[in-house]
């Protein structure tokens, strides 16, 4: 446990910078007069620095570990918030700040998924694979209470001072020892036992160090027989794809990282009750942190299928019930004081209902969902897929709103979210106490080669 928050430190950097984004919009509005494109652009960016950041990490894993990779990001965290300290009145250098911050959560993850599911005991998997979410939810409340709790709408400096500490906190990664399937990689078998050993304590057993070389040695024979295109083929591979691109479709489109970017001004356009802005968003972060933890309590009870097609459910129930709240007060402007707690009722359930489900499932599925042969290929085209879909649905929300409507944009969202919930339902498969070995027997992949050998001899 204490190894998987460790790992998921990269989270809480890069929830602080998704969060930072919430209260500095509107300070940026006062100060700079930055106009919405502007605003828009130091939103959005981040995007665009996490799919370059997890295509960049891709290639670096294939010869550095997985520990090296997670400590050269902290340096990267420093030079981006760097800017973001410096940039004084110039929206450039809180572009490029944001950038550079995007590139360095981005890697985090590819990297905390893969070194988590390495490390995991098999019962343990499914809980410590939603530790990334979860700090990524804690470093958004740290934002927001920062935020709350400097009240400053002239000035920004201390704020990103404030969140620009926590960039070291990634230090701590150095703490933690390189998996036990890393070293066997490196034909280390002494090593990885010994690494194994102090992962299990009193638990360890033989078994468990058998299936990782069994892993090991069917993915470098596969690799030099050079056959991964026919892995792409098969179709539980495809199902995998599918699975992880829909739980994502279902994450972004349903409007979330929009919610959280811009949380304050939303909150005071649409209403909060009688909170202010700053209030609601604290307590939609202390929400989404609460929430997070029952889905830890329960995806190795009730399993990952289900708690996708509830969460996906409700999410599109409370978007549909915000969307129909936001068209009766345009009717009768009456009706926001009569049912004036309405807007943060609706909006702190759908936070709760995607964080019980879709937001910590979506990158918990990317630590065992794929067969060793592409893992780490798979792992990077389904994280880029979320950031691109992070980045259209951020840059595309302005528009929608005033092409569509308030209204009609919840109801949007909320239909994304129960197609994708329903497809997620057809092809998400239970892993809860399988190996890593176990798993990638279920491809079937062996099976395949073997009578590809038996086809050559023939």
């Amino acid at each position: 446990v204490l190894f998987g928050n460790l790992a998921s430190l990269g989270g809480f950097a890069l929830g602080v910078t998704m969060g930072w984004n919430s209260n500095a919009g509107e300070i940026l509005r006062n100060i700079l007069n930055a106009s919405g494109t502007e605003i828009g652009f130091i939103g959005g960016i981040l995007n665009v620095g996490a799919c370059i950041g997890v295509i960049f990490i891709f290639f670096f894993i294939k010869y550095f570990s997985r520990i090296t990779a997670m400590s050269l990001t902290m340096p990267v965290f420093i030079v981006g918030w760097t800017f973001i300290c410096c940039a004084g009145q110039k929206v450039s250098l809180f572009i490029i700040g944001r950038f550079i911050c995007g590139m360095s959560g981005g890697a985090f993850c590819i990297l905390t998924p893969i070194y988590i599911a390495e490390i995991a005991d098999q019962n343990l998997r499914g809980r410590l694979l939603i530790y990334f979410h979860l700090l990524i939810n804690c470093g958004i409340m740290y934002a927001f209470v920062i935020a709350y709790v400097l009240n400053e709408y002239d000035t920004i400096w201390r704020y990103n001072l404030i969140c620009a500490v926590t960039c070291f906190v990634v230090a701590l990664v150095n703490l933690l020892p390189e998996s036990p399937l890393y070293h066997l990689t490196k034909n280390n078998e002494i090593k990885a036992k010994d690494t194994l050993k102090w992962y299990r304590g009193q638990t360890y057993d033989d078994v468990e160090i058998k299936e990782l070389k069994y892993l090991v040695s069917h993915n470098s024979r596969i690799l030099f027989l050079q056959i991964t295109i026919n892995v792409f083929k098969n179709r539980y591979v495809i199902s995998s794809f599918f699975t992880c691109f829909f739980a994502f479709l279902t994450q972004q489109l349903s409007g979330i990282n929009i919610m959280i970017f811009y949380a304050l001004t939303l909150f005071n356009i649409g209403g909060s009750g009688n909170l202010t802005g700053s209030e609601q968003t604290v307590l939609i972060g202390g929400v989404q942190i609460l929430s997070c933890f029952l889905a830890m309590c329960l995806i190795d009870v009730v399993g990952r299928r289900i708690l996708l097609i509830i969460s996906s459910i409700l999410m599109g129930l409370f978007l549909i019930l915000l969307g129909w709240f936001y068209k009766l007060r345009d009717q009768d402007p009456e009706y926001d004081d009569i049912y004036f707690w309405m807007p943060p009722t609706w909006t702190i359930l759908f936070f709760a209902a995607f964080n019980v489900g879709v937001g910590p499932i979506s990158w918990a599925l990317l630590g065992d969902v794929f067969p060793m042969q592409i893992r780490d290929t798979a792992v990077a085209c389904a994280a880029a897929f979320n950031w691109t879909l992070s980045l259209i649905a951020t840059m595309t929300f302005g528009e929608m709103l005033s092409v569509l409507g308030v209204s009609e944009t919840m109801w949007f969202f909320a239909g994304f979210c129960w197609i994708a919930g329903a497809l997620c339902a057809l092809f998400v498969k239970d892993t809860r106490g399988y190996s890593l070995a176990k798993i990638q027997k279920s491809f079937g992949i062996e099976d395949e080669q073997i009578e590809m050998n038996s086809m050559e001899q023939t």
